[in-house]
């Protein structure tokens, strides 16, 4: 049984969510994230709410298990963004994410910054997304802001990391996500990662949802891993580390 422990279901369709049962990922977390700047921060609340009261259900359904993680992607920070922070100061929330830096404005660091200081107030892992672009910088400036709030190691899982930044977040002793998707990691990738630098601070993820992307990279980086490592550190980074950190 594998664990994604990145992903976007809302994105996907029910013979989508089938199929990563079958393929044996039957635990994911699925992140929050509009596909459009919202206009209103109410949307962000309904979105909140569909994957909490609806989604779970769905994916249940198709023989997944799904645990929803809640939050301000960088993308996706509406107008009057207070309301939101508001909502997520009073509910009952297993992670937030996914949260993070796109641009490295000075908008998204306060929205990253209120949702982290939030999360360490209540004790609430976090999903901290990494751009594509400027991926040193926006990482080098997450790292900073973590460090400033003294944000516990144990509560933050450093997202989409690859061969540019790995070494910087390994130092920062915080979990590490590792996107197995084309143009980021590969599952030969993710085994040599592994190979590397033990299992204990990794978690595979595909990031899949709303694009034509491959959704079953989870399975497959894991059988790369017990070809190249082996069995129990295949278990570590393809289902136990999610459930540790996300306190299953």
């Amino acid at each position: 049984m594998y664990f994604d422990s990145h992903l976007h279901t809302e994105g996907m369709g029910f013979s989508d969510l089938k199929k990563l049962s079958e393929t044996g990922i039957k635990e994911v977390c699925s992140l929050a994230f509009f596909p459009i700047e919202p206009k209103f921060p109410q949307t962000m609340v309904d979105l909140f709410r569909k994957l909490t009261e609806f989604e779970t259900l769905r994916c249940e359904a198709a023989g997944v298990k799904m645990y929803p993680a809640v939050g301000i992607h960088p993308r996706c920070i509406p107008p009057d963004y207070g309301f939101v922070m508001k909502h997520l100061e009073e509910g009952e929330w297993l992670a937030f994410g996914e949260i993070g830096l796109e641009n490295v404005t000075k908008g998204e660091i306060e929205v990253l910054t209120s949702q982290l200081e939030i999360a360490k107030e209540r004790d609430i892992p976090c999903i901290i997304h990494t751009p594509r672009g400027n991926k040193k910088g926006a990482t080098e400036k997450t790292l900073e802001i973590l460090e400033r709030l003294d944000f516990p190691v144990e509560l933050a899982v450093i997202d989409h990391v690859n061969f540019e930044t790995l070494d910087m977040v390994l130092k920062s002793g915080y979990w590490i996500g590792l996107t197995v998707q084309p143009g980021k990691l590969s599952p030969d990738d993710a085994a040599r990662i592994v190979l590397e630098h033990g299992p204990e601070r990794f978690m595979l993820n595909s990031d899949a949802g709303y694009r034509d992307t491959e959704i079953t990279t989870v399975a497959e980086a894991a059988k790369k891993v017990v070809e190249v490592v082996g069995e129990k550190e295949m278990r570590s980074v393809a289902r136990d580390n999610a459930r540790k950190f996300l306190r299953l």
